[in-house]
């Protein structure tokens, strides 16, 4: 048995941890772009070497209306988008078939020949598995210069990475006209607590105390 370290690994054994500041969306719902619940957020697959989220590990559903089966599957991090005003993750352009079509997640399995049957799954040509393949062989840096693994496609809407490490980068984000009026109102409606152990930013602290008074509504 090889003892190489692997690439890919389930980030809570990864050593690394979601950024101070950003959401943890494991345990987030998942939905089609109609709002059709897929399941739910497992767990992400983190890249050691490039100190990045490869994948969302989706736990999926039972669903006859969707014709999905209950196992989990892996989903490339820039096909997942985070709804901005929900503790949702939105699959805007996967389908029930892609996900039928996905191979179930083998936690022991998580090379080449995994990688490129889940990007065969979304309309990849151009990654192809060499003719000297061997089983313990893992995909090299190009492989992800592909908008499937664009980061920023889910997380663009917030203000830092979502992971922490050596390596940590900065991202920034931009409020809609809609997103900051919205705000406005709600800071006029739930002050923001700045003695907490554990400040949340602004955004964060206005959309959680909104949920909480729906609920309560």
């Amino acid at each position: 048995m090889s003892n190489k370290v692997k690439r890919l690994q389930e980030l809570s054994g990864s050593g690394y941890e979601v950024a101070k500041g950003q959401p943890d969306i494991r345990g987030w719902e998942v939905r089609d772009v109609n709002g059709h619940l897929i399941g739910r957020v497992h767990e992400l697959i983190f890249d050691i070497r490039a100190s990045k989220v490869r994948y969302l590990i989706v736990n999926v559903n039972d669903s006859k209306e969707l014709q999905l089966e209950k196992r989990s599957v892996l989903v490339p991090i820039g096909l997942a988008v985070l709804e901005p005003k929900n503790d949702d993750v939105i699959l805007p352009n996967v389908t029930p078939f892609q996900l039928r079509a996905l191979p179930r997640y083998n936690k022991e399995d998580l090379g080449m020949k995994a990688e490129h049957a889940i990007s065969t799954v979304f309309g990849r040509t151009d990654a192809k598995i060499p003719a000297n393949y061997t089983a313990d062989q893992e995909v090299d840096e190009n492989f992800y210069n592909n908008e499937m693994f664009n980061e920023n496609n889910m997380y663009s809407r917030r203000r830092n990475s979502p992971v922490s490490g050596n390596n940590q980068r900065q991202e920034t984000y931009r409020l809609t006209e809609a997103e900051a009026a919205s705000l406005k109102k709600d800071s006029e409606i739930y002050p923001t607590n700045s003695n907490s152990i554990n400040p949340e930013t602004e955004e964060e602290y206005l959309r959680r105390r909104r949920r909480e008074n729906d609920r309560r509504d």
